[in-house]
């Protein structure tokens, strides 16, 4: 698939150089804020999708964490944490909106809501050992880069399987730290399941970690299809690269 060189046609300058005239869907690169707001569009959107629904809060999506971790993965765990809490209290105002029950505790709405969003964001902190490269050291594709110091289709491949490792990995990562903010909401500011400490810890466990252990094992499995992996490694390329260099050939 050809990117880089289409849509940065042009002619040479009087000293020689080329220049590249701008389409007009050339914004879309390298566009952190409209992918972020795009991105926690489309996790709000599909949270509204529910397969199931429990009675005390907590539901299986239509895989609405994926987007949301997106994020972090696109920028990193810093600006997803940020992204993941502003998505955390615009999902509590739609839940409030639809007339769903809300624990209207303080500390169990900041849990719940913008700590447990942006707690997504900590499986980015894989991201700094062998996460994805940004540009022309992406690895999402061969022959990005090939004008300059292009580097052998061996690193190129371990880079694609870097990518893959730290988009699933931190994935679980994201949706583990995720529940863990919801049984310590619900050690705090909820009655108890059961008597004692570590059967209510449990029960607790087995309540808030069965939704979000569904929802991760659909989602894990659309990740194992290559069409879906390289859509969002394509998107991601697009989301973090500034379009123009003619050193971008092919995807």
């Amino acid at each position: 698939m050809r990117m880089g060189g289409r849509g940065s046609k042009g002619g040479a300058r009087g000293d020689g150089r080329r220049v590249y005239r701008r389409e007009p869907g050339d914004w879309l690169w390298a566009n952190r804020a409209f992918w972020t707001v795009a991105l926690l569009a489309l996790s709000v959107l599909l949270s509204a999708f529910r397969f199931v629904t429990l009675p005390q809060g907590g539901s299986v999506t239509f895989l609405s964490l994926l987007p949301l971790w997106l994020v972090t993965y696109f920028y990193g765990p810093r600006h997803g944490c940020v992204a993941g809490a502003v998505f955390g209290f615009t999902r509590l105002a739609v839940i409030f909106g639809v007339g769903e029950w809300v624990n209207f505790s303080p500390g169990a709405i900041v849990l719940e809501y913008p700590v447990a969003c942006g707690a997504v964001a900590v499986g980015g902190l894989l991201l700094r050992g062998f996460g994805p490269r940004r540009g022309r050291e992406c690895g999402c594709g061969r022959g990005v880069g090939r004008g300059s110091g292009a580097r052998d289709e061996g690193e190129e491949d371990d880079d694609v399987r870097g990518d893959v490792l730290v988009l699933r990995v931190g994935y679980l990562v994201g949706v583990l730290a995720m529940g863990v903010c919801y049984v310590v909401s619900a050690l705090l500011f909820y009655p108890p399941e059961a008597e004692g400490l570590l059967p209510n810890l449990l029960a607790c466990v087995a309540y808030d970690m069965s939704y979000l252990l569904i929802e991760a094992v659909l989602t894990e499995l659309l990740l194992l299809l290559p069409p879906m992996l390289d859509a969002i490694l394509y998107l991601r390329f697009v989301a973090t690269t500034e379009k123009g260099d003619p050193t971008l050939r092919s995807f």
